[in-house]
């Protein structure tokens, strides 16, 4: 029988390296298909990601595991490690993808066909595109306003002071201000208030935190200030927003 996996006591990583000739074993078999899986996550194109779901990875002859859905399972988790390191090579914020990584990888520990864990497989790859599509900055050719971009989405759960952006890409405030917003259509103001709203919907989407758990998180002078702004962002309240994508997580 099967030994049960405690993922809430072992990792991603702990799985993935208890296993660690998987990714070499399957890159060395299937390096066309990876080769376009992992372009297709690094340009973020998704449209051509979804003409590679429905593929079976077939049988491989080295076995990784003495139970077949073991063994399958492992390489699912493998190709979840491969897509998720190259999603975070594009620009998609690492704890994200890790997150995504070990939600992904706990469903492949309740599937009970190879076909749930293929499926599984697929919906990893979309999801993964999608996050190197979301955090790909297309069109900001200006190194200064990316690097600007850059360093907000790596301090989303701090307080962002405009000033503090502006120093760090060696600009005053004021012309940083104007810079911004004709490179991007926004304000850094507005900029910012984006990408924690963007990143307070994953988190409603991916954890059970709560909304003044995710306030706090991100920064928020009050959960209410949080709610309202989420709203103006998105046309929505968190709890809504939380109750329609809720099940691509889970």
């Amino acid at each position: 029988m099967e030994k049960q996996t405690d993922m809430n006591s072992r990792t991603l990583y702990e799985q993935v390296y208890d296993d660690i000739g998987i990714g070499i074993s399957w890159i060395s078999e299937n390096v066309d298909l990876l080769k376009r899986l992992l372009g297709c996550v690094r340009h973020g194109d998704v449209k051509t990601m979804r003409t590679l779901t429905g593929i079976n990875p077939g049988s491989l002859e080295a076995q990784f595991a003495t139970n077949p859905m073991r063994h399958t399972r492992n390489l699912v988790i493998g190709l979840l490690y491969m897509l998720g390191i190259t999603a975070m090579e594009s620009g998609a914020p690492s704890a994200l993808c890790v997150r995504i990584m070990e939600s992904y990888a706990q469903r492949t520990e309740q599937a009970e066909t190879t076909g749930q864990l293929y499926a599984i497989a697929d919906e990893a790859k979309l999801e993964f595109c999608r996050q190197s599509e979301r955090y790909r900055m297309p069109g900001i050719n200006d190194y200064r306003i990316r690097d600007a971009i850059i360093y907000i989405d790596e301090h989303i759960s701090e307080k962002i002071c405009i000033r503090d952006a502006a120093e760090k890409v060696g600009l005053s405030e004021a012309y940083f201000s104007r810079f911004f917003h004709e490179a991007t259509g926004k304000t850094v103001t507005e900029y910012i208030q984006f990408a924690k709203i963007r990143q307070a919907k994953e988190l409603l989407a991916y954890t059970d935190e709560t909304l003044a758990e995710i306030a706090n998180y991100l920064a928020f002078s009050s959960q209410n200030y949080f709610q309202k702004i989420f709203k103006k962002v998105e046309g929505c309240t968190p709890g809504d927003y939380r109750k329609m994508h809720r099940h691509r997580a889970f």
